[in-house]
């Protein structure tokens, strides 16, 4: 086994030369027989921690009891499991008991009986989950479409790239358009058709770079056709991603579903009330639900990349000896160590950056934002910067691992120093390929939310999509910020999940007070757009990774592009040299082994 390093300093390194030890780079080839297990005590904690996970979830589970059912007529009424608690609870309060609990909402007492939120099918407690609950068709029916169009879309660029790079740049106009044609009021119109105008000005200004982003995933597809077994990988991989979604949306829409009936004494008015009150320890669950489900998207993009690195790998350094599937696949056992500490590592510094964010969002509805906006913006480039840089790091890390077979440490500390070698400060992106990919699936789930939100409008009355001229002031602000949460959170899918959860946590929270004070309530217009962002969410996640193919081939290729120069091999007629010569990044070095050097000098000598 080779390990890298570049701490050789001579004089010859002063005329462009860096020398390298036969002993100090590592070898052109893929160990992908008899792997040794590494970094164990980590696949033993992400196994306890998955094992809390599951036993949290079904806990939830099992504990859950549906609080509202529907009779034949449609209508909601109080569940089967709670109605001897509703009755008894509802008798004791009779005669004092407030016109905004759920006795008066489900007519104990018929003379107090709530009316639907806005005339819609909410009764006015609802959040986005109970929605999912009443029906489930809509974000199963939507995730397994994602699903299909993501598999046709990555099978599409496997051989289409070019064309798919053009088409998408021109969907993205076309989606503006056509929401600014159906709008009814003159200044959306405006909006959209400003936004389509923008995005053909970006393209015109920026052809350049997005041809080259269609020559490098074109290359990647070279890769991919040569190599056709990357693709069911790839999508073996995609099925656990799904169901451990499913799993997650399973449990967290139950923990809705875990609560009992409690009677409340309003002191203010002398009142009493019947409600459903969830208990204190769901918060915490719930949390560590969400933390763990991070740790686990990620662990999946690890494992995806572990079997692109080690078929590209063995292709590209000897296509006469390559892996199966099944061998990829099963080489995931090995090495799951190294890829949940590398998953870990890069879930911590999601983590930061998500609070980061939010700190910085939250920063716009404080009165001090003239003061502090600017610490805030700092923080946000911080943690968009430590979010990439570490997750690029932890890629390589997990690709020279593939090839060698070292631990997560030395393999990060020898990647480091063979990029540094080849690029610039030993960093390598490529921005624009990766800008393609994520519009792309940044478009299909915008798709997918406004189906999801015109979906859930339909279905439960609620009519909040439209955008007519007589919705003015307000009415015109919330129709624009409803959108906007849409598109924010999509483009942030991992962040948007959990801004979605605490939004419908506390607006849902801040209803039930005002329907307790005889208020009338909203939520009929919150939950449809805050549906769709969160089913937009889930979109954008498989969408990507599943493009996230395209781009671990590119990375795994890259680094291969850096051991063969490491070891003095003839790229002279390689295409995807030329490619990388044309990122700003790239440092033009020979490599010269120190023994060759040494010999030069006895020559001259």
């Amino acid at each position: 086994m080779f390990i890298a390093t570049a701490d050789v300093v001579t004089s010859e390194q002063e005329e462009g030369h860096t020398l390298v030890s036969m002993a100090d780079t590592v070898a052109p080839r893929v160990q992908y027989q008899n792997r040794s297990v590494t970094d164990v005590w980590f696949a033993v904690i992400y196994g306890l921690s998955y094992i809390a996970f599951l036993a949290c979830g079904f806990t939830i589970v099992f504990n859950s009891r549906s609080k509202y059912e529907f009779d034949e007529n449609g209508d909601k009424q109080i569940g089967a499991h709670f109605m001897e608690d509703y009755q008894t609870c509802c008798g004791e309060t009779a005669g004092t008991n407030s016109n905004w609990d759920i006795c008066s909402t489900f007519g104990y007492n018929d003379s107090n009986r709530r009316l639907s939120a806005g005339g819609s099918k909410f009764t006015g407690d609802e959040g986005i989950f109970d929605a999912f609950l009443d029906a489930p068709e809509i974000i199963v029916g939507l995730v397994g479409l994602t699903m299909a169009i993501a598999i046709a879309w990555v099978v599409a660029l496997r051989f289409f790239a070019k064309p798919i790079v053009i088409l998408v740049e021109l969907c993205k106009i076309a989606i503006f358009i056509v929401m600014g044609i159906y709008q009814s009021d003159n200044g959306t119109k405006v909006i959209c058709f400003l936004v389509a105008a923008g995005f053909v000005a970006y393209d015109v200004w920026a052809r350049n770079k997005l041809m080259f982003a269609a020559k490098m995933i074109t290359h990647s597809t070279i890769a991919m056709k040569e190599n056709p077994v990357i693709l069911f990988g790839g999508i073996f991989i995609k099925l656990l991603f799904a169901a451990n979604a499913a799993l997650f949306v399973y449990f967290f829409a139950e923990s809705f579903e875990v609560a009992e009936i409690i009677k409340k004494t309003f002191e203010t008015d002398g009142y009493d009330g019947c409600y459903f009150e969830s208990p204190k320890y769901l918060t915490g669950v719930d949390v560590y639900l969400s933390l763990s489900y991070l740790w686990t998207i990620l662990l999946f993009d690890k494992m995806r990349l572990s079997i692109v690195a080690s078929i590209v790998g063995s292709w590209h350094f000897h296509p006469e000896d390559r892996p199966s599937i099944v061998v990829a696949i099963k080489n995931i056992g090995p090495s799951f160590g190294t890829l949940s500490v590398s998953a870990l590592i890069s879930s911590i510094a999601e983590y930061i950056n998500k609070m980061l964010l939010s700190e910085g969002c939250s920063s716009w509805i404080s009165p001090t934002i003239c003061i502090t906006f600017p610490l805030h913006l700092l923080m946000c480039l911080f943690g968009a910067c430590l979010s990439t840089v570490v997750k690029m790091l932890t890629k390589f890390s997990v690709i020279l691992h593939v090839f060698t077979g070292q631990a997560f440490v030395g393999s990060a500390k020898s990647v480091f120093k063979i990029l540094s070698r080849h690029f610039k400060g030993g960093f390598v992106t490529e921005v624009t390929s990766r800008s393609v990919l994520a519009f792309g699936s940044y478009g299909f789930s915008i798709a997918i939310a406004m189906i999801s939100w015109k979906w859930i409008d339909d279905r439960f009355d609620c009519g909040t999509l439209a955008k007519t001229d007589d919705d003015e002031g307000l009415g015109q602000a919330f129709w624009i910020l409803q959108l906007l949460i849409v598109f924010f959170n999509v483009w942030y899918p991992v962040l948007g999940i959990y801004v979605i959860i605490l939004i419908n946590k506390y607006v849902q929270d801040y209803g039930k007070d005002v329907l307790q004070e005889g208020g009338d309530s909203i939520n009929y217009l919150w939950i449809p757009p805050l549906a769709a962002a969160f089913v937009g969410c889930i979109s954008m996640l498989i969408f990507t990774f599943l493009s996230g193919i395209f781009l671990d081939t590119i990375d795994t290729l890259f680094l291969c592009f850096a051991i063969d120069k490491d070891n003095n091999v003839d790229l002279a007629d390689s295409e995807f040299e030329s490619l990388v010569k044309e990122m700003p990044n790239y440092t033009e070095a020979e490599v010269v082994s120190v023994d060759e050097s040494l010999s030069k000098k006895e020559d001259v000598a």
